[in-house]
């Protein structure tokens, strides 16, 4: 596709135990290991097969990631990443695909907007309970830690759970699309110090309609060292894949 680096790099699938417990049983009969998620559901990216079992979720996600997760379609399954696609029985559980793009937005919302965004009735009304409900010490450390890494700095939590939220507004209700290139995609519209959460995103936690997301990491995904910082993935929705990205 026009503007990314390479073909699909990931492909991402939702299984319920039993059809994961097969295809365990599958990959390991062609040596193809699969690394476990221990502390972050992002962790699944890394190596040619990853995994998320929900109970991950609620490690060091459990105030953000987690309950989009909960209230999702996807809740109490189990996230499957994998370098290659999987023949059936599981291509009708692919949920996304994810490529590395070549990327840069031409405008970003204000300062003002992004409160706007946040501030959405429509928006929050998709808020689900316990969404960014930090212990007011660990919100500020979390602030403390994030202006160390950016030269934007923010004043407080509640600042920095707005750009959370207006990250994932302008997926639900795009305010700001990339252009034909990148078939119309909304995109993240924050550095990654100040997105949380791109999983929502990234596996479709948010139940978008769109074509295609362009999405950047949040800060945890870059930590753990499994997507780069600032740069832009293109998110692909299986319900839109072209017979040609799927497996036969």
């Amino acid at each position: 596709m026009t503007g990314t680096t390479s073909s699909i790099w990931k492909y991402c699938y939702w299984l319920d135990p039993e059809l994961f417990s097969r295809l365990q049983q599958e990959l390991a009969d062609k040596k193809i290991a699969m690394v476990r998620a221990q502390r972050n559901p992002c962790e699944a990216l890394g190596g040619e097969a990853g995994y998320a079992e929900p109970a991950t979720w609620e490690v060091i996600c459990k105030h953000d990631a987690a309950p989009w997760y909960r209230a999702s379609c996807h809740a109490g399954k189990i996230l499957v990443v994998t370098s290659f696609p999987l023949g059936q029985p599981y291509p009708p559980f692919l949920e996304t695909t994810i490529e590395k793009a070549n990327y840069e937005p031409i405008d970003y919302p204000p300062e003002g907007e992004i409160f706007e965004m946040a501030d959405s009735p429509s928006f929050r009304a998709r808020i689900p309970e316990g969404w960014g409900a930090f212990p007011r010490e660990m919100g500020e450390a979390i602030v403390k830690g994030l202006n160390n890494l950016s030269e934007k700095k923010l004043a407080t939590f509640g600042d920095l759970l707005a750009s959370w939220d207006a990250v994932h507004a302008n997926f639900a209700e795009p305010r700001y699309r990339a252009g034909k290139e990148f078939m119309h995609a909304p995109y993240s519209v924050a550095e990654s110090t100040h997105i949380g959460t791109c999983c929502v995103e990234l596996f479709n936690l948010l139940g978008a309609n769109e074509e295609a997301l362009l999405v950047r990491p949040c800060i945890g995904s870059v930590i753990v060292k499994v997507l780069e910082k600032n740069r832009y993935y293109l998110v692909r929705l299986a319900h839109a894949a072209t017979d040609e990205d799927k497996a036969v």
